[in-house]
């Protein structure tokens, strides 16, 4: 119970840190850790936008904490490293994002802000899925498990990048789609166009993995346990590209790339969670 509300409460905290940076209230709060020097700031919508992000960031670190707690009890050798891990990424998360404020939310550092909140979002999914007491904790990337090991990497990596195209307002440099400014690749990719268009490059790159994998799953006697989280991954990153579609054509609404961002979660969190039914299985 622990796992599953602090997941839920990660899923909410990108989610409304997002809607910040959507709304233009990250620097509402210019202070830190007080808001306007007051534990209680001064009423106005943008700036409890921003408060009410610090305090859900709160809470959450409250249940990764108790949930760390109980899998060092529950894990065993190595892999009490893990929640370990986690709370320590968890601190230098809480000090980063003061930092980020204080500096006035410079590109790189806001992008390796989001970076180490995914990092610890996986290592919660981790310890969620295994709890050490009903099967072994273990790490491993053998057979088919590997590849959906490297397409979780791809798929983290380009939550990172997406999120760095939205820091680096390079959202609108390719305004058209599927086209980038009239071309199927732009002549001249630099600067804000080749952060958007890689970031467009590699959500073609795992599209067309997911799309084979599906296709081996009817061939490949190894695939066919993975093929409905296959299925649904398909599904979800098909949604995904209509959404990515609107973020383009609404001019970056705030709703849209809010839910653009929780698409991504629920791609991310099925290409783990397919990765950790393999080594689930493989531990039994």
């Amino acid at each position: 119970m622990i796992g599953k509300i602090a997941l839920s409460l990660l899923f909410l905290l990108l989610i409304w840190g997002n809607l910040v940076s959507g709304l233009q209230a990250g620097l509402a709060c210019p202070d830190w850790p007080l808001c306007h020097g007051k534990v209680l700031p001064p009423f106005r919508w943008d700036i409890y936008m921003e408060f009410m992000h610090r305090v859900i960031g709160g809470v959450t670190s409250v249940f990764i904490i108790i949930l760390a707690y109980q899998r060092v009890r529950s894990y065993v050798g190595a892999a009490k490293a893990l929640p370990v891990i986690a709370v320590l990424l968890l601190i230098f998360q809480i000090i980063l994002g003061g930092i980020v404020v204080l500096l006035e939310l410079p590109v790189n550092l806001t992008t390796f802000h989001f970076a180490n909140a995914m990092v610890i979002f996986l290592l919660v999914l981790y310890m969620v899925y295994f709890d050490g007491v009903e099967q072994k904790t273990l790490f491993s990337i053998d057979g088919y498990k590997g590849v959906f090991f490297l397409l979780s990497v791809l798929v983290t990596f380009q939550t990172v990048l997406g999120a760095y195209v939205r820091h680096s307002d390079a959202g609108l440099a390719c305004p058209d789609f599927p086209t980038c400014l009239g071309y199927w690749i732009p002549p001249e990719l630099s600067g804000i166009i080749l952060n958007h268009f890689a970031h467009r490059a590699l959500a073609y790159l795992i599209t067309a993995m997911v799309l084979l994998l599906l296709l081996f799953s009817y061939s490949q006697k190894g695939l066919q346990k993975y093929r409905n989280w296959i299925f649904v991954i398909l599904g979800l990153i098909i949604i995904q590209i209509l959404l990515g579609v609107l973020v383009v054509s609404s001019k970056l609404h705030f709703a849209i790339t809010a839910l653009h961002l929780l698409v991504a979660l629920f791609i991310l969190t099925a290409v783990f969670y397919a990765w950790f039914q393999g080594m689930r299985e493989s531990s039994v």
